[in-house]
């Protein structure tokens, strides 16, 4: 079963009122000063890390480790700073590539950043839903492929709130299914890669050099 299965099995039997990203959180798009090649917009002392597209996992709801650039000090000021904990989800390219933030950093305009909530809600549960919401649009996409949305198209996607007249008891239902889709997750993973060893030692037990004919 996928995350996104699991997470509509996780929903069945609570009370959940659809809502749209607009009206569960205010975002905004990242920036750059252009032209991109620029030299004098990158590294050097006091530069930090500057998420694009390419810098954000395609699962795992991360950053990688380290961004391929760095933007410098007299760039950030053109740019979009977010801290550690912001959701952030990719908007061009390969679109729907959704993190919560482990490191202070800056934002392309290629992503779009979640900023003030209006409503109480668990960031981890809407990077959850997130990333559900633009898996199912790449589906009804023409050709399977969507490479580009705008915000005010995705300020329209639903996602589903429970016990939304609760905020306490909301909050509690959010947080336990982080922490089953958590657990699923961790699972789904450990099976992969037991899986590929698996893989890897039946292929070497398996993989018998036949041995040259003799010469005649």
């Amino acid at each position: 079963m996928s995350t996104r299965n699991f997470l509509e099995k996780l929903l069945d039997g609570v009370g959940v009122e659809w809502r749209a990203l607009e009206d569960v959180a205010s975002f905004r798009r990242g920036s750059f000063p252009q032209p991109y090649g620029n030299s004098e917009w990158y590294d050097g002392e006091e530069s930090m890390p500057f998420v694009q597209v390419v810098d954000v996992s395609d699962g795992g709801f991360s950053l990688k480790e380290n961004t391929k650039q760095r933007i410098s000090k007299l760039a950030q000021v053109k740019s979009v700073f977010v801290e550690k904990g912001t959701v952030i989800v990719t908007l061009q390219g390969t679109i729907g590539r959704v993190a919560v933030t482990q490191y202070d950093c800056y934002i392309d305009r290629t992503l779009a950043i979640f900023t003030n909530y209006i409503q109480s809600i668990n960031k981890k549960y809407f990077a959850y839903q997130l990333k559900k919401k633009f898996d199912i649009e790449k589906e009804n996409a023409r050709g399977s492929t969507l490479k580009t949305i705008t915000k005010e198209e995705f300020s329209k996607f639903e996602i589903p709130i429970p016990c939304p007249e609760n905020p306490k008891k909301s909050l509690e239902i959010q947080a336990e299914i982080v922490r089953i889709l958590d657990t699923f997750t961790e699972l789904t993973a450990e099976l992969t890669a037991r899986k590929k060893q698996y893989e890897y030692y039946r292929e070497l037990l398996l993989n018998f050099t036949k041995p040259q004919e003799e010469e005649k």
